[in-house]
């Protein structure tokens, strides 16, 4: 699987907003031309060129791949209050109120639920007591016109909010589906990638601990793999109570890949001896039966420029070592 397909929200967003960019741009670009020559709204269309402007700036940061936060949050905060300024200097036939009903649809395409929520209650507001600001004004504006209005824009807002919301949650399904370990909901191998090649940006101080469980399949053979499902999901939660700070992967059928920051090699150390002992003391009841459980430990530090495969691979050697030294034990090759 690939990994950046993990990041779809972030992509998807920045693709809509790209391309948003483009076409707000034209169009912004088409009005100012029309309220400058035609309307002599020559503030509107000022603010109007501003807006294509810092358009166009955003498409082009994000066609060479410089991708910022703000990005979608200043495009909708523009745009936004251009309308509002619009539906307060132009005349209410120009009907330059009716982008509002752009507003809730794009503030969740680009910004998500909580933002998009929030956004589209202010403008909701803001908007509502301009309308009634101008509506004495303005003789053919009935009441029935902005109660039509009000629920055109309550109901696209409704629209966006439950497609978003909805879309959220189906999203974080299939990842967890993509990166835990059904039986022990740890992290699997796309999940160790995935921390180590995208979220984790500082790898200076990062440890791995390659950990197995000695004489596992023992345990399968005599009590069944019922009962062995059993004691790796209770050795899961041991290893998060242990390694709270840490992140926890299950890479094979009773090997784990535990990593971590540690200010030295020395509490580094420390961690994979608490990890040996406290493993050695954990007494799993089945039924009327009592297991015990013993584990052994390859410990390396990141080397810069290190990839993960060379990473595991380090650690690996250093597990063998363990292993063929009797095992329940730790060996470290810590620079």
């Amino acid at each position: 699987m690939d990994i950046a397909a993990l990041n779809s929200t972030k992509t998807i967003r920045n693709h809509v907003l790209k391309w948003m960019c483009v076409c707000l741009g034209f169009l912004s670009l088409i009005f100012a031309v029309f309220n400058l020559s035609i309307n002599k709204s020559y503030l509107v269309g000022g603010l109007e060129i501003a807006f294509s402007a810092l358009c166009f700036y955003i498409f082009n940061q994000l066609t060479k791949h410089y991708q910022k936060d703000w990005y979608g949050v200043a495009l909708c905060l523009t745009l936004s209050f251009i309308i509002l300024f619009g539906t307060y200097l132009a005349p209410f036939e120009n009907g330059l109120f009716l982008w509002s009903f752009v507003l809730p649809i794009l503030y969740y395409l680009l910004l998500g639920r909580r933002l998009g929520f929030i956004l589209s209650a202010t403008f909701l507001m803001l908007q509502s007591i301009l309308l009634v600001y101008k509506s004495p004004l303005l003789p053919f504006v009935s009441v029935n016109l902005i109660l039509n209005l009000l629920f055109i824009y309550i109901s696209l807002w409704t629209v966006s909010h439950i497609f978003e919301g909805n879309r959220a949650q189906f999203s974080k399904r299939l990842k967890n589906l993509a990166l835990l370990d059904p039986l022990t909901e740890a992290g699997n191998r796309l999940s160790m990638s995935h921390y180590f090649e995208i979220e984790l940006k500082d790898k200076s101080n990062l440890y791995l601990f390659l950990l197995d469980l000695d004489y596992f399949k023992q345990v399968n053979d005599k009590y069944g793999h019922d009962i062995g499902d059993k004691v790796l999901v209770e050795l899961t939660s041991l290893l998060r109570d242990i390694f709270p700070s840490g992140y926890i992967f299950r890479v094979g059928g009773e090997e784990f890949s535990l990593m971590g920051s540690f200010t030295s090699a020395e509490s580094a150390q420390a961690m994979a001896d608490k990890l040996i002992k406290e493993i050695a003391k954990k007494q799993i009841e089945i039924i009327d039966e009592t297991i015990t459980l013993t584990a052994s430990i390859g410990l390396v530090n990141y080397q810069q420029h290190q990839s993960l495969s060379e990473f595991v691979n380090l650690a690996d050697k250093e597990l063998y070592k363990a292993k063929a030294a009797g095992r329940n034990c730790v060996f470290t090759n810590i620079n």
